[in-house]
């Protein structure tokens, strides 16, 4: 029986071909996954830093509904105390509500790229999850109370006659609105309206609350978000 000669030197440029080839492909593999891990977290720091300049937003939001609401609630006070000289004011700023507009493009990003599971702090992931999706629900639901009583308010004072409105600037001079004077007297002794702009003063300190709540947890995450950046 012929005997078949085996090139030895072959098999082995074969076996280190296939070495070769397996060690490509598993440095690729490997290579590959360094560059999407470093993509995703450059992309979770430049959605985090976006989520900062969103906060500061919200922010500056929730400090001026605090001062807006404060300065509604006077007014109701002073709307329906008789002792007090009446002045346009009185209507005019209560009519009207607080409008949330809201900043969470950033976050939103950060969730739909994966990008947060590359958050290394999970206190961080929790209290983003908190503030986006429990905050901003409160938030979301008393202003929408707050235009209903806004709606039920302005409903119930078209039984008066409304003689003309001096329309203030934006950003500047409140709009004034001018009630024939001699509904005046029975605009404040209405019992449905007071009771309909008392219910409503509830819902602005309960709003007044939540934006509180909303700065607290500002200050957390600002705190958290600068620590995972610089670590």
């Amino acid at each position: 029986m012929k005997k078949i000669k085996i090139n030895k030197n072959l098999i082995f440029t074969y076996i280190f071909e296939v070495v070769v080839i397996i060690f490509s492909v598993t440095a690729s593999f490997y290579i590959q996954d360094i560059l999407n891990n470093k993509d995703k977290e450059d992309s979770k720091n430049k959605g985090l830093e976006g989520v900062l300049i969103e906060l500061k937003k919200d922010k500056k939001f929730f400090g001026i509904g605090k001062i807006y609401n404060k300065q509604r609630l006077s007014y109701i006070d002073s709307l329906f105390d008789l002792s007090l000289k009446f002045k346009p004011l009185y209507i005019s700023g209560i009519w009207g509500n607080n409008e949330l507009i809201k900043n969470s493009k950033f976050f939103d990003a950060l969730v739909s790229t994966g990008s947060i599971e590359y958050i290394k702090n999970s206190e961080l992931q929790s209290e983003l999850s908190n503030y986006y999706n429990l905050i901003y629900s409160l938030l979301i639901n008393a202003i929408e109370t707050d235009n209903r009583s806004f709606l039920r308010f302005g409903d119930k004072l078209t039984d008066y006659k409304l003689d003309s409105i001096d329309y203030g600037a934006v950003g500047g001079t409140l709009t004034k609105h001018y009630f024939d004077p001699s509904d005046i007297i029975k605009i404040r002794k209405d019992k449905k309206l007071k009771s309909i702009a008392l219910d409503w003063s509830m819902y602005m300190r309960i709003q007044s609350d939540f934006f509180a709540m909303g700065e607290k947890k500002i200050e957390i995450l600002e705190e958290l978000i600068e620590e995972e950046l610089n670590n």
